[in-house]
């Protein structure tokens, strides 16, 4: 069972179980075309001067073969924390201690597991925004990646969210809110509470808690499958324009400039007025998304995304995320938000308890 990217609501946790299944037919059928002939020399594998050099496979069509299924797996954070004011690197030792605390973690991570005593306690190293869940709800089982960057967030250069005042407030009100309700409709919780996305502007690093995507490739199309809610992102590379229909993960139109797939998405819905856990994963219809998928070497993905919107930000974001590939018997598994839709009742039933009971206090 993998319980991923869980929130609790009150005291009732979303309820996300994910269960062995078939990959979807059309993955399955884009993947048959793989081919990896052909190859063009990039960068050394390992960045010593004596690496054999490592070579960009490519499609038996020719293009760079992106294809396998990909996570996050560092340690950076989203936005760059205090004590890294001004730096936008760790120094070496400040790598190899990080590293340290991450192997020292997940070695306590594992030992949780077979006592649960160790597990239980390690709620302060959880990912999850807010510490929310312990290490027994987090997906990795091996030490995060520790890499020099102190921010994934590299534009604006102080590493932080160019939030408009409103916007500000916004995310001040989500995290205050958060998990706490009231819930008087189904509107109120979040997007993810509800089992619909937690944002395509985030989805390619949701790290350890369902990031899973996999991409594949056929001639003219790149399809990204990401594990969480089973979004599914299909990308033509053949040259249209933009379609004029708005849509949650808006409407993406792909090309190659080298070795990199840039993607070009616009025409989001607006979907401001819902809740959402972060506010920067929010599409309204002035959302304007460039994505840079570049493969550098065979077990790393560098993946850049340009956000540009100024309903919600007073300037334009740019993060840089190095995502690692995992082996190639790695498969996306079914994934089952709200099995039953028993969650929903249960939280606006509770919800009303709470104010019932309130109300013949007074």
């Amino acid at each position: 069972m993998r319980h991923t990217n869980a929130r609790p609501i009150g005291t009732f946790p979303r309820t996300r179980i994910v269960r062995a299944g078939a990959a979807i037919a059309a993955i399955g059928l884009i993947a048959a075309l793989v081919s990896g002939c052909g190859a063009t020399e990039n960068s050394e594998a390992d960045g010593s001067s004596g690496a054999s050099r490592w070579t960009q496979p490519r499609t038996a069509w020719g293009e760079p073969d992106l294809q396998g299924v990909w996570r996050y797996e560092g340690a950076i954070p989203f936005e760059r924390p205090a004590e890294f004011e001004g730096r936008e690197s760790l120094t070496d030792e400040e790598v190899a201690e990080r590293d340290r605390v991450e192997k020292e973690q997940a070695s306590n991570r594992l030992a949780g597991l077979e006592g649960a005593e160790v597990g239980r306690r390690s709620i302060s190293e959880s990912p999850i925004r807010g510490n929310e869940y312990n290490s027994f709800w987090q997906d990795h089982g091996r030490p995060r990646k520790v890499y020099k960057q102190t921010s994934l967030i590299v534009e604006p250069r102080d590493g932080r969210v160019p939030y408009t005042p409103d916007a500000r407030k916004a995310e001040a009100r989500a995290a205050t809110r958060y998990g706490v309700g009231p819930f008087e409709s189904f509107l109120d919780p979040d997007t993810g509470e509800r089992c619909l996305t937690d944002g395509v502007t985030g989805m390619m690093w949701q790290g350890p808690n369902g990031g899973h995507n996999q991409i594949v490739q056929s001639p003219g199309y790149v399809t990204i499958l990401h594990e969480e809610y089973r979004d599914r992102r299909l990308i033509p590379t053949d040259g249209r324009p933009h379609s004029n229909i708005r849509q949650w993960f808006g409407d993406s139109v792909g090309r190659w400039e080298a070795d990199t797939l840039v993607v070009d998405t616009i025409n989001f819905l607006d979907r401001t007025n819902y809740e959402w856990a972060s506010i920067w994963t929010r599409p309204s219809e002035t959302l304007h998304l460039v994505e840079r998928f570049t493969r550098i070497d065979a077990e790393t993905l560098e993946y850049k995304i340009t956000v540009e919107d100024p309903t919600t930000f007073s300037a334009p974001w740019t993060a840089v995320i190095p995502i690692s590939r995992l082996p190639d018997d790695t498969r996306i598994y079914e994934y089952a938000c709200h099995e039953g839709n028993y969650a929903m009742p249960n939280l606006l039933s509770a919800g009303r308890a709470v104010a019932a009971k309130q109300r013949s206090s007074n």
